[in-house]
């Protein structure tokens, strides 16, 4: 008889122990290559009102890196992709509900499966960091039981949800000591809530004439508008603080005469082209301004010298030399005064 009454005391208490533990919801966390972390969570609580990844390197001191914009959504994930130097990455989610309950899931790392770490809620009162009036403990005017006042929270100026003083000060210190979300009083018994967004980041545009070179985020942009100025000989406008325009620096071309079509110290212009095939040639002039004088359709000898009367004026001329109609130079000459 009194083994059995043991056996039925063992197993209520193994009962009242497995129904006071929280089924906690489970997520996966795995390698995907170059330095990111694929995080991912079936989330089996619609009164889910916050949702935080939460990183730590040595499996105890956790901070928040990612905050779900959409925390009641039932699956969702995200890939940390700024990941600290460390021999090992720890991870877990923090969960709040509605009514102020709330959790962590068990500690993960990428390629195990199986709870690295056993995962502790810490309690502590900050009642200092919060300007909140402390509600007090009333009897309801039908029954002689105490019931407490509520509180409501508002989400971003919006009605959410409300909790009971109790409950309030659970999710309070929760959401300070563990989220970078922030509260404030509207008036005594009413508070905003507003969840913490990461500033967008900001880039600087770089253009070569009207086509993007790259965009480099703002902090960086000074080193390497420096690298441009100290490595190189290109120029950088900066338009405005998020457009940069590059100006690519172009060498001052030196002028190299032809072998074929040429002035000499006696001022004629010589022409010289093989004399196998001189009769494939033929030559066009110009004047600097891009306007055909003349031209010769095809070359009576391979060697010819022509008299500057053929030209108005002294200064450059510009040519095209073709053989069978295909280009073979394009160049320039320049003409003494007599």
């Amino acid at each position: 008889m009194n083994g059995r009454i043991l056996l039925i005391l063992v197993w209520i208490l193994m009962t009242h122990q497995a129904l006071s533990q929280r089924a906690l919801p489970g997520f996966t966390v795995k390698e995907i290559g170059k330095g990111k972390v694929s995080i991912s969570w079936i989330n089996p609580y619609p009164s889910c009102n916050q949702l935080a990844v939460q990183r730590s390197t040595d499996g105890i001191n956790f901070r928040t890196v990612f905050s779900a914009q959409s925390p009641e959504l039932p699956s969702n994930g995200y890939i940390d992709q700024k990941l600290p130097l460390a021999p090992r990455i720890y991870y877990r989610i923090f969960y709040v509900l509605k009514g102020g309950n709330y959790f962590f899931t068990d500690i993960k790392s990428p390629g195990e499966e199986s709870n690295t770490v056993g995962a502790e809620i810490a309690t502590d009162n900050i009642d200092a960091r919060i300007d909140m009036s402390k509600t007090d403990i009333k009897k309801d005017s039908l029954t002689t039981t105490p019931t407490e006042k509520y509180i409501q929270i508002y989400k971003r100026g919006q009605p959410a949800f409300q909790l009971s003083t109790t409950a309030y000060r659970n999710f309070r210190d929760s959401l300070i000591k563990f989220t970078q979300d922030s509260l404030s009083v509207i008036r005594p018994g009413e508070i905003n809530w507003n969840p913490f967004i990461p500033k967008p980041k900001e880039y600087v545009s770089v253009f070569v004439k009207d086509t993007l070179l790259i965009q480099i985020e703002l902090p960086f942009y000074k080193r390497f508008k420096d690298s441009v100025t100290n490595t190189t000989k290109d120029t950088i406008y900066q338009i405005t603080t998020f457009r940069a325009e590059l100006h690519r620096f172009v060498p001052k071309q030196v002028w190299k005469p032809s072998k074929f079509i040429y002035t000499k110290s006696s001022g004629y212009l010589n022409i010289s082209v093989p004399e196998k095939d001189f009769q494939q040639y033929r030559i066009v002039f110009f004047d600097m301004e891009g306007k055909e004088l003349f031209r010769i359709n095809q070359l009576k000898e391979h060697e010819l010298i022509m008299d500057k009367a053929n030209f108005k004026k002294s200064g450059w001329y510009d040519f095209e030399l073709y053989k069978n109609n295909e280009l073979i130079e394009k160049n320039k000459f320049f003409l003494q005064k007599d």
